[in-house]
């Protein structure tokens, strides 16, 4: 891992159009997983079917999902081809499911270990989701990609924790298939344990939903952040283990996303100004919850 990239490597701009760059990426990403007999499935944006997504819609990046234990193998693949990583796993969502890193000519890639909502165990879901993928041809190479009826799924149990795009990737969805097309989908979740998302995703009620991922998602889709965010992760802990592991991680700053948030890569007295809010906003946090229980 290298950290967050430079900005020369974060701003340099592709002599590519956008949607040329970001096929070309998927077939290049492709040909190095395969000279390397990796597996790894090409996922959201323009690795989707046609109608999996309304018409127009575009996409900036690659979406690769790999197996969890290849994952850190498949970064180094890519470092190795001239990408450069610009937030590790641990500097994603809070989920820390993926790992974004920027190519100069063939632009942004972010790796999936887990996608968030599909599935309890990560390694069976991609097996499972593996199991019946097909290609789809990409800048004239073949593209490992999920069945149609993965693709749909992974695109609802994504518009789950997006208010935005992703809500309205769902009414797409809802509003093109048919009854039964919509029931498969519904049934594929119950399949690959991805209840809670569909629920939030839908409105619709699904056998075996896991309350501690319905918890997560719903705060997602009501735009949570900061503090109130961090409050509903502490309740849907299911351990002191994870409520420290979770404190831990929300003390340091977060380079990358305080990058994106200023614009510029950030000085030490903008990271020094980051971490005194961090440090206060929890210590104040403390101090209301203990006057709470002494009430």
């Amino acid at each position: 891992m290298t950290g967050v990239s430079s900005s020369s490597q974060v701003d340099a701009v592709p002599p590519l159009e956008l949607r040329a760059r970001v096929h070309l990426a998927h077939a290049r990403i492709a040909h190095i997983l395969e000279q390397n007999g990796v597996r790894g499935l090409h996922v959201k944006g323009y690795a989707m079917d046609l109608g999996v997504y309304r018409e127009a819609r575009s996409s900036s990046d690659v979406d690769l999902l790999v197996h969890p234990s290849e994952a850190e193998h498949v970064l180094d693949l890519l470092t190795g081809q001239g990408w450069n990583t610009v937030a590790a796993f641990s500097e994603g969502s809070i989920f820390e499911h993926a790992a974004t890193l920027w190519h100069d000519h063939l632009g942004y890639v972010d790796v999936h270990r887990l996608f968030p909502g599909l599935g309890s165990s990560d390694e069976r879901t991609f097996e499972q989701l593996w199991a019946e993928h097909r290609t789809r041809v990409i800048a004239g190479r073949a593209v490992p990609v999920p069945s149609l009826r993965h693709q749909r799924l992974i695109v609802l149990v994504h518009g789950a924790r997006d208010p935005y795009r992703g809500a309205a990737d769902v009414a797409h969805l809802r509003e093109t298939l048919s009854d039964p097309e919509w029931t498969e989908v519904r049934e594929q979740a119950e399949v690959l344990g991805a209840t809670a998302a569909w629920h939030v995703a839908t409105d619709e009620d699904a056998a075996g939903m896991d309350e501690h991922d319905l918890t997560l998602f719903t705060a997602l889709r009501s735009q949570e952040s900061g503090m109130q965010l961090f409050t509903t992760r502490w309740r849907a802990a299911e351990s002191t283990r994870e409520r420290a592991a979770l404190v831990l991680h929300t003390l340091p700053v977060n380079r990358p996303h305080l990058q994106m948030r200023l614009g510029r890569p950030p000085t030490r007295a903008d990271i020094l100004r980051e971490q005194a809010h961090r440090a206060g906003a929890l210590a104040g946090w403390i101090r209301e919850k203990a006057v709470s229980r002494g009430r």
